[in-house]
């Protein structure tokens, strides 16, 4: 891929990280543009970068470049938010500014040396890691154990955020490093650097795990809102996020099973690489049915049961379903306690 190429691929991997951050926010904050456009700015700011000073666009597939800039991306802005950007904490239920013990750190100087020293250490993790051999030179457990390294990473920082405000989770802390080591193993055929499967397999978790978060667990409010009043529903703008997520899942399978064909899947049945961009096709077009089928955009419980949630994730996981049963008539007293935030024609 040109650099071009590569650009406009960041420009569209920013534009599903923006989806989902619009899609989540809205109803709080009300849709900002310029949030909005960030991620696509960003992603494709980085996507150029790499593409100018690496050989990633004409090296590796088109899957894992996807993962690489997805990581970047979100690691830059994430970074940003919290040592540098400066806005008032208290519409957040959870700091999203640096935090020590669910307080947010107000001194700039600390938190942008502590910005400073979270760089130097991540450019030196990743100049330890690309001395590494190639995979294929290491022991298959140990390779699947590194490729889960992104998803460690990214679960001891949402521990330190959320943990001191909503209490410790075991499954919240598990799920991006089990996820990520998935990635990595989908992955291990299409790469042999070691550097750009953690990576990749770290940015196509935190993708994932954003969709099932916002479009697959029943409505639920984000974290940082939990509690706070609902100013917006921005109906139409969310109606909109929800489709342009759910249409690149489908583009995004739909060219790298199209690539299998232009290159003769049948002939190379049995190719790990073939078999590894297959895997990952099905799954961006099972992403793209589930979004489409969740519920759209319902009403969000304010407070409600675990039983009560599990049965919300799993009726908008199988949201299809209810297209055809008709939907449940519920009590009085429950449509009392639920906030109307997925109601695309109330």
């Amino acid at each position: 891929m040109t650099p071009a190429m590569v650009g406009v691929l960041g420009a569209l991997t920013g534009l599903h990280a923006a989806t989902w951050g619009a899609f989540k926010d809205t109803p709080f904050e009300g849709f900002r543009v310029s949030s909005f456009a960030r991620s696509v700015v960003v992603g494709a700011a980085a996507a150029v970068l790499l593409g100018l000073t690496t050989d990633l666009g004409s090296t590796e597939p088109l899957v894992v470049v996807i993962g690489v800039v997805y990581a970047v991306e979100r690691l830059a802005t994430e970074w940003w938010k919290t040592f540098l950007r400066e806005d008032a904490q208290s519409c957040y239920a959870i700091p999203m500014r640096l935090a020590v013990l669910g307080r947010p750190v107000e001194a700039r100087l600390p938190r942008h040396l502590a910005g400073l020293a979270v760089g130097v250490l991540l450019v030196s993790a990743v100049g330890t890691t690309a001395t590494l051999g190639p995979t294929t030179s290491s022991p298959l457990a140990l390779t699947l154990l590194g490729a889960g390294l992104g998803g460690w990473l990214t679960a001891a920082g949402g521990a330190w955020k959320d943990a001191p405000v909503e209490g410790f989770s075991g499954w919240k802390f598990l799920r991006s490093p089990v996820v990520a080591t998935a990635w990595g193993w989908l992955l291990l055929a299409s790469t042999t650097d070691v550097l750009v499967l953690v990576v990749a397999a770290g940015g196509l978790s935190v993708l994932t795990i954003e969709t099932y978060k916002t479009f697959l667990t029943g409505g639920r409010p984000p974290g940082k809102f939990s509690g706070k009043p609902v100013c917006s529903t921005g109906q139409r703008a969310r109606h909109t996020c929800r489709m342009v997520h759910s249409g690149l899942y489908l583009l995004c399978g739909c060219w790298l099973l199209g690539t299998l064909v232009r290159e003769d899947v049948g002939s190379r049945v049995l190719d790990p690489v073939a078999a590894s961009i297959g895997a990952v096709g099905l799954v961006a077009l099972v992403m793209c049915v589930l979004v489409v089928g969740s519920q759209p955009v319902g009403r969000a419980p304010a407070a409600v049961s675990a039983g009560g949630q599990r049965r919300a994730r799993l009726v908008a996981m199988l949201g299809w379903w209810r297209t055809y049963a008709g939907p449940r008539p519920e009590p009085a007293q429950a449509r009392d306690a639920h906030v109307d935030l997925r109601g695309e024609g109330t």
